[in-house]
């Protein structure tokens, strides 16, 4: 009886329904097959751009020129999910739009796949091999032009490329490069090849600068950043098992031993001076730990004037200078 009435409870209650998940198929495109759809997509580009500018005057000081790339980058920024839902002729023209991209890249992710497939040696996994693959992919179709003639793969396969070869050479170094660093250090390493079969010799980095065009220090810091990183434990010889760690300074004792001297020379020092002059000196830089005062909060805490507390303070030091000199110690040992 429960159970029945369990059951007639849920059959009563909306349940909601899931959109219709929309999948592109990848077969692939005949050359006529493949012309149709560009046309129908440039078509469909050319209307969403008037509806664009139709619908939403002030988008017309930023009109793109009829050029694929221009184009596509109108679209992605002012197609945003308000404003289509503002105009349903809008929404309706991005919709194809979308649906016409996804079918061309479906049909070429093949393509995609075979050439991210040449990467799989370097330090990327295949995954972000193919993600990044999709992204040059995606980019070919916005930047296609039909009057060409020629293929969507043979355009694509360029850019696909491209896009890979940016993602690896990037995670190749530990510092991330931009693409016209990458090509100077491509730039680089071909001239230092040529210098290097040529002249039997390696080249300099002087020799580099000038044959690249590129200064000294700009070439300094390109190789500085892409220098092959050194792991600490890494051995410095392979009979011994002396690592790079231990042969680091350690900055952090060598501090604490400057400071132990500094203070055991001024806690000297400071033995020769009277007790209103340490006081004055305590007072003004804080050697206890109790904080700075002014000339003036000093001569109020010790009755006296302003005045009369900067001439105990000159000859306190002038005395602790002397004193440094007379037993030899060099100026920096009193330097906090």
């Amino acid at each position: 009886m429960k159970t029945k009435r369990a059951k007639r409870v849920v059959e009563d209650q909306e349940v909601p329904i899931a959109p219709p998940v929309t999948v592109y198929s990848s077969d692939l495109l005949t050359p006529e097959e493949e012309r149709n759809l560009l046309s129908e997509f440039w078509e469909i580009k050319k209307s969403l751009i008037r509806s664009l500018l139709k619908s939403f005057p002030r988008l017309r000081a930023s009109r793109p020129p009829m050029e694929p790339w221009p184009m596509a980058q109108f679209i992605r920024d002012n197609c945003a999910e308000e404003a289509r839902l503002g105009s349903p002729a809008v929404k309706r023209l991005h919709d194809q739009y979308v649906h016409l991209k996804h079918r061309l890249a479906s049909a070429n992710i093949r393509l995609a796949a075979h050439v991210a497939k040449r990467f799989r040696h370097h330090a990327l996994s295949y995954a972000d091999l193919l993600q990044e693959a999709v992204c040059g992919l995606m980019q070919a179709i916005d930047r296609f032009d039909v009057s060409h003639g020629t293929r969507l793969a043979t355009y694509a396969t360029w850019w696909i490329r491209q896009t890979l070869q940016i993602a690896v050479a990037r995670q190749s170094h530990l510092v991330s490069l931009s693409p016209h660093h990458l090509q100077e250090l491509g730039l680089l390493q071909q001239e230092s090849e040529a210098l290097a079969h040529g002249g039997k010799h390696l080249p300099t980095a002087q020799e580099l600068a000038s044959r690249t065009g590129s200064s000294l220090e700009h070439l300094t810091h390109l190789q500085t950043a892409t220098r092959t990183p050194v792991s600490l434990n890494a051995v410095l010889d392979d009979d011994s098992d002396f690592k790079l760690t231990e042969a680091m300074p350690d900055n952090e004792s060598t501090t604490l031993r400057q400071n132990s001297e500094r203070q055991e020379a001024l806690n000297f020092l400071m033995d020769n001076l009277r007790p209103r002059e340490k006081k004055v000196l305590d007072l003004r830089f804080g050697l206890t730990g109790n904080g700075t005062h002014s000339l003036r909060q000093i001569g109020h805490l010790l009755r006296i004037s302003k005045e009369r507390v900067r001439q105990i303070q000159n000859r306190a030091l002038e005395k602790l200078r002397s004193s440094a000199e007379r037993v030899g110690w060099e100026p920096s040992l009193l330097l906090g």
